[in-house]
């Protein structure tokens, strides 16, 4: 009430206007309803949340759009097609090559799938329909036909979809509630071995689910897209209303979802028409959403603290990196970026030189991101709290930066009474300031530990998303956060140790100087209390907090961390480009992207964020390619491999859910002279592997240690055995 009375319009309110901007409203949430109807069914039948819904809705306008009017195929018949043929096909292919596998992975590894799918889509749609280019999707029946209301009319197409989503809805409640698919569908996520010795198909059921759930995010997709244009990142970002929706229903409960998404669309509807935030908060009405959906979470009943899972067998007790094998990591590291950048190393297949000014842009933008990463490694990767929110504390330290090195904070806090000349601020080197910039995100990244300290899983997942989302739309834009500037740097180039840092290689020297000074202290901090205490509540909060762990305080105190870590790189991400479109430095899905390469990795390596400067390196390559001509093959490989290789590399998490580098390792392992713990557990898993022949063991010759081994893991008897010095050394 008291925003509406600050920001009233003015604008005289009728029965006629009320009506028109009611059903405008309605219309709204219909549409969302189709998608929330989609999320909640998938979600109650298969147990994993499609974060890809949107996507599947993008791909199929567009897809529609190439048949009915690039084609001149008739629309119903282009609807058929899309929605009755090529949106189930999708959603088996989906379940038979990537969901089923999904199955006993933990949360974080279904999420970061769904979101890599969600990638790999609107990657599709970009090269298959230059995604730039603007087109328009005609609407049903034509915009000028409809229902006469006396001041307005409504439109046929608009009718239809608000009552197809509702016959929607009702269709999918009855069929989960009073069909014997339905019931073997929630049955299924419950219990699949107890399901299908009742006569349940698990695996013909799961099919159904993603079948539906692709139809109703394609049909959503296609209706919605005459009111939106056909821009994938616009009609992706709808998906987050429709998680609100969803959230609403406490993702389960299909006519509340419903409620929640007319009620999203009558705010929307009711906000644009009668407030007016002005251009300060320009975005706040597309911030409804989010805000509810934070609002939603946030009063969701504290979750109970759990058990571990119970696993087939038990987990290996994963070796620490010692001092001096980070701190030669490290070294390594710095060394070859100096080499890389300065084009010493010639592998004989093309001369690489020193790299020019776009290799050096491409190189100082990845390692920005790559710093943004590594906060999420004490986050995710050791506490296991889930957090798509990375560029929303980032940008929290660009903007802190920009009022320390301006010194109007001086001012601001009254500090000038006290001597303190805002002068004297400016007149400092302003890398001395990134430290303090990192301790001052500390107490956001703590607030927002606060209600995510109750919280676990995927509401967890979507607290953050909802988050990164209202920061982007209500905080970023706001030109007293991030200044509107015409021409010139709106972050000056990094002062230190009086050199600044304005040449591009030096810059990108001194990133991967800091890149190394953290992953060096997140590799002694694994070693310490923190780092065992924030892995023990990863692996059982109950099982924490009776050995004393103060559960909620280690959350805030990892919270705070990330946060740090991440305020301190959003400086250099600023710092990069100079001057940050505050509409889009910070997008959510530039985070989504940066969380993709980091759990790809691996998420709970402190050096996994470097895989993201493999970008340059393909840049640079292609680039060079491109000067020598005749080689347009290589060129279109290396934008594949560029555009899809995030996407493909966490698709590879279906198979080997501890990332790249950690298998990296384990074959890099055994070659080091003093790993012998490696070599004696590969050859442990040799044992395991290998069939003895029983006909000839005992008789003609002798049992091996390691061919008892074998037959013991076979027979059930031995868990996890590792010879190191003979036999019956053993480990769990």
């Amino acid at each position: 009430m008291i925003i509406a009375v600050f920001t009233w319009k003015g604008a005289p309110v009728t029965s006629e206007t009320f009506l028109v901007t009611t059903y405008i409203g309605l219309f709204l949430g219909a549409l969302w309803a189709m998608y929330a109807t989609g999320l909640v069914v998938v979600y109650t039948t298969t147990g994993v949340f499609n974060f890809a819904q949107g996507a599947i809705g993008v791909f199929a306008a567009f897809f529609y759009w190439e048949l009915h009017v690039n084609r001149g195929w008739h629309s119903i018949l282009a609807l058929f097609v899309v929605v009755g043929l090529f949106a189930p096909a999708l959603g088996v292919v989906l379940d038979i090559v990537i969901m089923r596998r999904l199955r006993t992975a933990s949360l974080v590894v279904q999420l970061m799938v769904t979101v890599a799918i969600m990638v790999l889509l609107l990657s599709v749609v970009g090269d298959i329909w230059e995604a730039d280019t603007a087109r328009r999707v005609p609407y049903l029946f034509g915009i000028n036909n409809g229902i006469d209301l006396g001041p307005s009319q409504l439109p046929w197409h608009r009718l239809i979809v608000f009552v197809v989503a509702i016959a929607i809805a009702v269709a999918m409640r009855y069929l989960l509630r009073r069909t014997r698919i339905g019931t073997a569908m929630r049955a299924v996520v419950d219990n699949r071995e107890l399901a299908a010795l009742n006569g349940a198909r698990p695996n013909v059921v799961s099919s159904t689910s993603w079948a539906l759930g692709s139809m109703l995010g394609a049909l959503g997709g296609i209706l919605i897209a005459p009111e939106l244009g056909l821009d994938p990142a616009t009609l992706n970002n709808v998906v987050i209303i429709a998680f609100a929706a969803a959230a609403f229903g406490a993702l389960k409960n299909l006519p509340m979802a419903v409620i929640g998404a007319m009620l999203i669309g009558l705010l929307r509807a009711h906000t644009v028409a009668w407030l007016d935030f002005g251009s300060d908060f320009r975005f706040a009405h597309l911030s409804i959403a989010p805000l509810l959906l934070l609002f939603v979470v946030i009063a969701l009943p504290q979750a109970r603290l759990e058990v571990g899972r119970l696993v087939h067998h038990l987990r290996r007790h994963e070796r620490f990196t010692k001092w001096w094998e980070g701190l030669i990591g490290c070294g390594v590291i710095i060394l070859l970026a100096v080499a890389f950048s300065g084009g010493w190393l010639d592998f004989g297949i093309w001369d690489p030189g020193a790299w020019g000014s776009r290799e050096l842009n491409s190189a100082n933008e990845a390692m920005a991101l790559a710093l943004i990463g590594l906060s999420l490694v004490p986050l995710i990767g050791w506490a296991g709290q889930i957090n798509f929110a990375p560029l929303a504390f980032a940008g929290f330290g660009a903007f802190v930066y920009l009022k320390v090195i301006g010194g109007g904070w001086v001012t601001f806090l009254g500090l000038d009474r006290l001597g303190l000349d805002p002068q004297d601020i400016r007149d400092i080197d302003n890398g001395y300031w990134i430290l303090l910039v990192g301790l001052l995100c500390a107490p956001l990244g703590a607030l927002v530990a606060l209600p995510a300290a109750r919280l676990r899983g995927l509401y967890l997942a979507l607290m953050t998303m909802a988050f990164a989302q209202a920061m982007s739309l209500i905080f970023f834009p706001n030109p007293w956060v991030m200044p509107i500037i015409g021409t010139g740097r709106q972050f000056p180039h990094i002062e230190l140790f009086g050199v600044t840092f304005d040449d591009r290689r030096g810059f990108f020297l001194l990133l991967m100087c800091v890149f190394a000074v953290v992953v060096y202290a997140l590799v002694l901090l694994r070693r310490s209390r923190y780092g065992r205490r924030w892995m023990a509540i990863n692996d059982s909060q109950a099982a924490a907090a009776t050995l004393g762990v103060p559960v909620v305080w280690t959350k805030v105190v990892v919270y705070a961390l990330s946060a740090v870590i991440a305020g301190i790189a959003g400086v250099f991400w600023a710092t990069v480009s100079g001057n940050v479109d505050s509409v889009q430095g910070f997008d959510l899905l530039i985070g989504f992207n940066i969380v993709l390469l980091v759990a790809a990795a691996g998420v709970s390596i402190p050096v996994a964020g470097i895989f993201l400067i493999f970008i340059p390196l393909f840049t640079g390559l292609g680039h060079r390619l491109e000067d020598a001509g005749n080689v347009d093959f290589l060129v279109t490989l290396l934008d594949i491999m560029t555009t899809y290789g995030p996407g493909l590399l966490v698709l590879g998490m279906v198979f080997n859910p501890r990332g790249a580098i950690f298998e990296m390792g384990r074959g890099f392992s055994p070659i080091l002279p003093w790993r012998s713990d490696a070599r004696a557990e590969i050859a442990a898993e040799n044992a395991q592997k290998r069939e003895p022949e029983i006909g000839e063991l005992g008789l003609e010759r002798p049992f091996t240690p390691e061919e008892v081994i074998a037959i013991d893991r076979r027979l059930g008897i031995l868990d996890d055995v590792v010879p190191k010095e003979g036999y019956g050394a053993s480990r769990s």
